[in-house]
């Protein structure tokens, strides 16, 4: 933002704002210190501005979340650690939050800072890149997994929960409960990343899987089904795909006829669970599917979860990596997106009946071809 500040007609200020944080400032005469005071100002006036702005929404948004019947002061007096008084101070708008105390309350009460800072920063949104730590793979993949399966529940207990995906990878959600299928995705990174040692062809066979992945990845795909309504896009190469990085490590010996004759077990398992899902346009439990064939290959995978209380989207990366947002900006615009593709694509979930056969009929001569 420019602003221009003419005092007389040879004396022009020139305050630039970079993200309403500091000033750079330009005169065009040299014994202007007396219009110092004018650039001083705007810059103090700015950062309150600022401050308050991010205070009124943080307050806001606790009053919006906290549990009804619940006194706030009080919730905070534990949260915080902080007297009744302190904690009055700062819901009056006297004292600004912390940090430190934003965060804590945000944890607790489920309040997205980054939807805050997107509501104070017009055009600026917060991302999470979820990187799984090289150094402690499997521990470091658990945490993540168990950050999103806390969310999912929380979304999930809503009567209103939403999720779509667009996908050109395997579902992973419903893959998660095949092991030998979840193994080689988490080996196949873990060899890209030189991350397990491949001196000898048994290096597959010999990677062990901790119990508490397996069971965080058993749990997620049951609590994914929880959510009221779910719409997925599958790209139709997405077992293709699949199979061809299979067929490359086969081919590199690092894969055995044994393990590709697990692996085509359980992908013909998948598939029949996906059609079965698929004809009932449900889940077992009664919650609604819809699920489209796009006749179109994309880029990535986008998906979208929404609830009362919560918007958050996801972009696959660097494998089994993702990137999330709370933005509500990004939300409408991944949310725009996936719908979006639905003109590109075929609807088999209780209707497109022969498409449906037609398509499961061909994934599976795929898989038996491996």
């Amino acid at each position: 933002m420019l602003i221009s500040i003419k005092k007389r007609s040879n004396v022009v200020i020139f305050v630039k704002l970079y993200s309403s944080l500091f000033c750079k400032i330009v005169f065009s005469e040299t014994d202007s210190k007396k219009y110092r005071y004018i650039v001083v100002r705007i810059y103090i006036n700015n950062k309150i501005m600022l401050t308050e702005k991010l205070n009124n929404e943080l307050i806001n948004s606790m009053k919006a979340n906290v549990p009804n019947g619940t006194n706030l002061a009080s919730l905070l007096m534990e949260i915080l650690f902080i007297g009744k008084e302190a904690v009055y101070r700062r819901l009056r708008g006297e004292v600004p939050f912390t940090l430190s105390e934003a965060a804590l309350i945000s944890r607790k009460l489920g309040i997205s800072i980054a939807q805050l800072m997107g509501k104070s920063f017009n055009g600026n949104a917060l991302f999470a890149l979820n990187i799984i730590n090289h150094a402690e793979p499997y521990q470091s993949y658990h945490s993540l997994l168990s950050g999103w399966n806390s969310a999912l529940m929380k979304i999930a207990d809503d009567k209103y929960s939403e999720m779509s995906e667009s996908s050109n990878l395997l579902p992973n959600f419903f893959s998660m409960k095949y092991s030998v299928i979840t193994k080689f995705l988490l080996f196949r990174w873990m060899y890209q990343l030189d991350l397990i040692n491949c001196t000898d062809k048994d290096c597959f066979d010999n990677m062990k899987v901790p119990d508490n992945l397996v069971e965080i990845q058993e749990e997620l795909s049951g609590n994914i089904q929880k959510i009221k309504k779910t719409c997925f896009i599958w790209d139709k190469m997405m077992v293709t795909f699949f199979i061809n990085d299979i067929n490359y490590f086969k081919s590199i010996n690092l894969f055995s006829d044994e393990n590709l004759e697990s692996i085509r077990g359980e992908l013909m398992l998948l598939l029949d669970e996906l059609e079965d899902i698929s004809a009932r346009g449900t889940y077992r439990n009664g919650n609604s599917v819809e699920v489209y064939i796009s006749n179109i290959n994309f880029e990535t995978s986008y998906s979208y979860y929404s609830s009362d209380s919560m918007n958050l989207c996801m972009m696959r990366t660097f494998g089994i990596n993702t990137i999330t947002t709370q933005d509500i900006e990004t939300f409408n615009y991944v949310k725009n997106w996936i719908n979006s593709l639905k003109k590109f694509s075929t609807m088999i979930s209780q209707s497109g009946e022969m498409q449906r056969i037609q398509f499961f009929g061909s994934q599976r001569e795929l898989v038996k071809r491996l």
